[in-house]
């Protein structure tokens, strides 16, 4: 009886030392995973898994990110945001020639709903961004490579709307507009367009005739043949220095035009295709405060000054390039581009 009492003393025992041992463990297993979350915490950041149920492919719903961290993050995203607004060019929301996102002078047969505000750096008062250019006319498959690269830089840029200054098509013919769509159309249909007829926009054969092509396919204000549009603070004034140079119906809507634009204090810019039309409309120019003048025709870029107008000459044809300009409420910048798409020439123009 007293063997049978001491054995199951000694199992009690055993049984309290194990449960003991245990207690210990559970003890100790806890100490080290409160210390080693404590640890992960500090050093990783605040990351910690919160879902038992770990998932590599959903993992941003088991992240739980701590106070510092969040405001870390959002003064390095405004700090990026700063930079982009510095470096780089806005980009524009895309818009097509049927909803277009510039606005229709007052002056013209139609008036299109103000654009919404496009974002802007408040110290500089940025308005728009637009593109120019022009003598892509093209009658080859090397003429379409260099047409198309200007296209995807202009796309790339975002700049909206773009401008034409003329000579989009070689000869007038079908065939000849078809080749400008295949390469242009994605640039029509995803920013609003405008342009100037050129030479070589002429009816087949007819020199003296734009193209109906021209004509019957665009939606351009006015009689299409010369037109205003304003875009932001920019100001657009589009003639013909191909068919109607010595219009007096072209000569006196010019000056109307630009007596009423000069009233809004907008920046200024006339486009037509023959630099040299610039000696028949100078005056008007000049007296209403024009600040810039896109051309092409020539091929070539130049840029000159005439009583403080800029007169900008685009390259075109297999030199073709393209330019991009910023519209602030007092002046705009002018970067002017090669077939390669480097930097030619960066200008600064102070509203007149």
């Amino acid at each position: 009886m007293k063997l049978i009492l001491k054995q199951r003393i000694r199992q009690i025992i055993i049984t309290y030392r194990i449960y003991i041992v245990i207690v210990l463990v559970l003890a100790a297993i806890s100490l080290f995973v409160i210390w080693y979350i404590s640890y992960f915490r500090a050093n990783m950041g605040g990351l910690i898994i919160t879902d038992e149920s770990y998932d590599s492919n959903n993992i941003d719903s088991h992240i739980d990110i701590d106070n510092n961290n969040v405001e870390e993050e959002k003064a390095k995203e405004e700090a990026t945001k700063q930079d982009a607004l510095v470096n780089t060019k806005p980009k524009a929301p895309s818009s097509s020639n049927s909803s277009s996102q510039s606005e229709v002078s007052q002056s013209d047969s139609g008036v299109s709903p103000e654009p919404e505000p496009e974002p802007e750096p408040e110290s500089e008062s940025f308005s728009a961004f637009v593109a120019f250019y022009a003598d892509n006319q093209s009658d080859s498959d090397d003429d379409d490579v260099r047409h198309q690269n200007v296209v995807n830089r202009i796309l790339a840029s975002g700049a909206n709307p773009v401008i034409h200054a003329g000579d989009l098509m070689e000869d007038g013919t079908q065939n000849s507009f078809d080749r400008f769509l295949n390469v242009a159309g994605i640039l029509l249909g995803s920013r609003t367009f405008y342009g100037a007829l050129g030479n070589n926009d002429r009816l087949f054969g007819d020199s003296t005739t734009p193209s109906p092509i021209f004509l019957d396919y665009f939606n351009f204000p006015n009689n299409e043949k010369w037109y205003s549009v304003n875009s932001g603070n920019l100001h657009i004034v589009v003639l013909d220095s191909a068919f109607s140079a010595s219009d007096p119906n072209q000569l006196s809507w010019l000056e109307s035009d630009l007596q009423s634009a000069a009233s809004q204090s907008r920046i200024t810019a006339v486009v037509f295709h023959h630099p040299t039309f610039f000696s028949t409309i100078q005056s008007y120019l000049i007296n209403y405060g024009v600040d810039f003048v896109v051309c092409g025709h020539i091929h070539t870029y130049t840029k000159t000054d005439v009583s403080g107008i800029e007169i900008f000459t685009l390259p075109g044809g297999t030199a073709i390039g393209h330019a991009t300009s910023s519209i602030y409420n007092d002046y705009a910048t002018i970067n002017v581009y090669d077939q390669n798409g480097s930097l030619i020439e960066s200008s600064r123009i102070d509203e007149r």
